[in-house]
């Protein structure tokens, strides 16, 4: 009996693998991005398959960046762009400095308080991208069977329903880790602190990205640490050439990465290129911290590996957060430490003692119902589709010689200006007419590095008004 179970695994796997393979042979002739692909019962019938065999031929196309699904649409070519429209690596200066932007950013983001503003500044999505209706059936659940968690703290370290059920969801992720190695914390933010705090000194040096989130230069600042720029490819990430060089001159005590849906840029880095990074820190003795807010938002292949599913030597430090995927009102991240954890619990106690117990429960709750798995399958889909569009939108109306980003996972867009023009004076016109971005300016702590740069959100709100926002900058031009 388990022989023929074999047998027939065997024998589906064969099946779709040979459809895959026919259909890239008939998407080679299909030139238009903007014509449908058949559909699965179209592919069915024609290749004499079942459905379930379609589908899972598509989606080895998908997992290989071929196609995308637009929901409710069907089957498309991914969009191949003219790499040359992708945004260019300004040389960051070579020296590590003392990073000064705080008050910057915090002038930045009480903007997105103004109203009437269509503020396509702040990267969150809107609600209708977020699954609250689950949301408000898990905690349903909690008040009804819960309510002690109404009334108390929760340990320090986490919940343990939560820590359990996201280590199984993070090995489903060929993440190695138990519930207890897990410290979860107050969002992504705070988990990159810890790990800055417990693997760094005041006056240290941090390798950073550049461009880089401009949380991660506000905790730089913060701590007294020192902001090393590398310049990152919007394509394929940190330059391990330059950081490379940069090592043996200098001792570098930590390398910071967004690795997968980077943020502002939106790649995902490539696995060789991965494991690579792990190596050469290795080899100076140098903490790894990777950034994997936007891990479940990647839109072709969903099992990106993480820089901790590819460390063999216990180096890596992994912040994540669900406050880009799930909700960022409930505020619940975790730390997955290089070392032990007794050191980092302390200082998370001192801080602010614990997070939420409902929020935690909430979670907890999704991961174990499978809820959280189907939305973010759901909506990273949408994220792709209206990127695209948004992407389309700012080519047609911005200024010739505009170069955009071509992001992997996410919902933002990493936008160059041409010459002459600048972020800041295009900024403050926006603001006049009623919309907000982001300016460049504060992804780097080099003065005017990317003066023509500038961050879009395309899920902020709903499409008709993100091309309103982006009609309404287009005008400032």
């Amino acid at each position: 009996m388990v022989k023929n179970k074999q047998n027939n695994t065997s024998k589906d796997a064969h099946l779709y693998l040979s459809a895959s393979q026919k259909l890239k042979q008939l998407i080679s002739q299909h030139k238009d991005p903007t014509q449908k692909l058949p559909s699965l019962r179209q592919i069915s019938e024609r290749f004499s398959i079942s459905l379930s065999t379609a589908q899972s031929a598509y989606q080895v196309l998908i997992d290989d960046g071929l196609i995308q699904v637009r929901p409710r649409s069907g089957y498309f070519l991914t969009t191949k762009s003219d790499p040359q429209l992708q945004p260019q690596v300004p040389a960051p200066d070579p020296g590590a400095k003392r990073v000064q932007i705080g008050e910057l950013v915090v002038q930045m983001l009480a903007l997105t308080r103004q109203q009437p503003v269509i503020n396509l500044g702040t990267a969150v999505p809107e609600p209708q991208l977020l699954p609250l209706d689950t949301i408000a059936k898990a905690q349903r659940r909690i008040s009804q069977r819960q309510r002690w968690a109404y009334g108390s703290y929760s340990p320090s370290s986490g919940e343990p329903a939560l820590q359990a059920a996201l280590a199984e969801y993070l090995q489903q992720k060929e993440i190695p880790c138990s519930a207890e190695q897990l410290l979860i914390t107050n969002g992504c933010t705070e988990a990159l602190r810890l790990a800055l705090i417990n693997s760094t000194q005041p006056g240290d040096v941090i390798a950073i990205e550049s461009p880089t989130y401009f949380t991660v230069l506000l905790q730089l600042e913060s701590l007294g640490l020192r902001a090393l720029e590398i310049p990152t490819s919007p394509e394929t990430g940190i330059d391990l050439k330059h950081l490379a060089t940069m090592m043996s001159a200098i001792k570098v005590n930590a390398c910071v990465v967004n690795p997968v849906g980077h943020n502002p840029l939106g790649f995902v880095m490539p696995d060789d290129k991965k494991q690579a990074l792990i190596e050469l820190c290795h080899n100076h003795g140098t903490h790894l911290i990777e950034d994997v807010i936007n891990l479940d938002l990647t839109y072709h292949n969903h099992n990106s590996r993480s820089l901790k599913a590819l460390d063999n030597y216990g180096l890596v430090s992994q912040c994540g957060s669900f406050s880009k995927s799930l909700s960022p009102a409930l505020r619940v991240g975790w730390l997955l430490p290089s070392h032990q954890l007794t050191q980092i619990t302390t200082s998370k106690f001192i801080s602010n003692v614990s997070v939420s117990t409902p929020c935690q429960l909430t979670i907890a709750t999704m991961l174990e119902k499978g809820w959280y798995q189907k939305a973010v399958n759901k909506h990273r889909g949408q994220h792709a589709e209206r990127v695209q569009k948004t992407r389309e939108w700012i080519l047609q109306r911005f200024p010739q010689g505009t170069r955009v980003s071509l992001p992997q996972a996410g919902f933002v867009l990493w936008v160059e200006l041409p010459e002459p023009y600048q972020a800041m004076p295009i900024h403050q016109k926006a603001l006049e007419k009623g919309v907000l971005f982001l300016p460049g300016d504060v992804f780097s702590p080099t003065s005017d590095l990317y003066s023509r740069y500038l961050r879009i959100n395309c899920c902020a709100c709903k499409p008709e008004e993100v091309l309103e926002g982006v009609k309404r900058i287009a005008r400032c031009f």
